[in-house]
């Protein structure tokens, strides 16, 4: 029975919001400009979407700003992937979420946009502990995915609500992680998005790793974004199949930036690369990380992918890695990317990361910033 409120409530915000768009009906144009007044006026807590110039104030600059949009025509709200935009992601929650939590992922989510750049269409999914309240935001989750995309028909609602790992198992066994949809249709208008799911267990939202892990997951929305073709298996192919690569990479680059936080421990990078260290151990003779698959062993490909990454950019450079290489993946598939973005083959690059794995801790954590 309370599936049909939250509905209601959830028709009112089918789109992404986007800076300006006061009224949330995906236009701006002068009855935002109104809004935005009244809200100056009454010194009213204000939106996100209300704050024009990113200042953390809305005055009449916000107001001038808006003005000038409008005027030219600038289309906001209009998402197209792979560019950055100024939308602001959906937040969807269950019931037995709090307000201080959802807080926390949108702060974490901020950091990470502000450095890595914003892209969409993003929705978060925020679960709670609770499998009922879990399995009635899965039936709105996919009521919602039959009204986005008219390529879907209302077959696919069973489908949705007994896919693998869905909210309920979320609730019961936790975890993380990113989804998409990119599919491309001969007969009909499909919609692309990128979903971050976050549980409230494993990690909790009162340890460290939980702000990590949602910045791991937009590192790979950050990673899907530079990836424009709807070819399924091309994409796999292009984020690498084994985890070593896109694994590695969102969990050093979430490892970072957390580090570099007001308030967090100057040694918080140098003890986690420590740690991670220690799965070298696990390694079999004559392995490579990039053997690796997910699944049982895969830990080991995350923890010392996270190291190859770290050792890649101390010998090259971070923005060779953000920048030169996604932007190149596009026109050349991963391995001439990767050759021609940093000077050597992944194979001469691995072989050299493995005799790395042979330094001393010390020497190995002298690569960090």
């Amino acid at each position: 029975m309370r599936i049909i409120p939250l509905f209601v409530i959830i028709l009112s915000n089918v789109w992404s919001q986007c800076i300006g768009d006061l009224s949330y009906d995906n236009i701006i144009d002068d009855f935002d400009t109104d809004l935005l007044v009244g809200q100056i006026m009454v010194d009213a807590s204000v939106p996100e979407v209300s704050d024009i110039n990113y200042d953390d104030k809305v005055d009449i600059l916000d107001i001038l700003i808006l003005i000038d949009m409008i005027n030219s025509g600038y289309d906001i709200c209009e998402i197209f992937w792979g560019e950055e935009t100024d939308a602001v992601p959906e937040f969807y929650h269950s019931v037995d979420v709090d307000s201080i939590q959802i807080n926390q992922v949108r702060e974490y989510y901020d950091i990470a946009k502000n450095v890595w750049g914003n892209f969409g269409p993003l929705e978060f999914w925020i679960i709670g502990t609770d499998a009922s309240d879990a399995s009635e935001l899965d039936e709105m989750y996919c009521e919602l995915r039959i009204l986005k995309d008219p390529c879907l028909s209302n077959q696919y609602l069973q489908w949705c609500l007994n896919r693998e790992y869905n909210f309920t198992d979320y609730a019961n066994y936790g975890g993380a992680g990113l989804s998409l949809t990119r599919d491309e249709q001969p007969n009909c208008d499909s919609y692309s998005y990128m979903q971050i799911t976050l549980s409230s267990q494993y990690p909790f939202p009162n340890e460290t790793d939980y702000n990590v892990v949602t910045m791991h997951e937009y590192f790979h929305a950050y990673q899907h974004a530079h990836i424009f073709t709807y070819d399924y298996e091309l994409r796999a192919e292009l984020m690498v199949i084994n985890p070593w690569w896109s694994e590695g990479g969102a969990e050093y680059m979430a490892q970072l930036l957390y580090s570099q936080q007001d308030g967090v421990s100057e040694n918080y990078l140098r003890n986690r690369m420590s740690w991670k260290m220690q799965s070298k151990n696990d390694l079999f003779e004559n392995e490579l990380i990039s053997d690796i698959e997910y699944g049982e062993r895969g830990y080991i490909a995350y923890d010392l992918g996270s190291w190859a990454v770290a050792y890649l950019i101390s010998i090259t450079d971070i923005e060779l890695y953000l920048n030169d290489f996604y932007d190149s993946l596009n026109n050349n598939d991963w391995e001439n990317s990767f050759t021609s973005t940093f000077g050597m083959s992944s194979a001469e690059f691995l072989i050299d990361f493995h005799q790395f794995l042979d330094l001393s801790l010390q020497e190995q954590l002298n690569i960090l910033p």
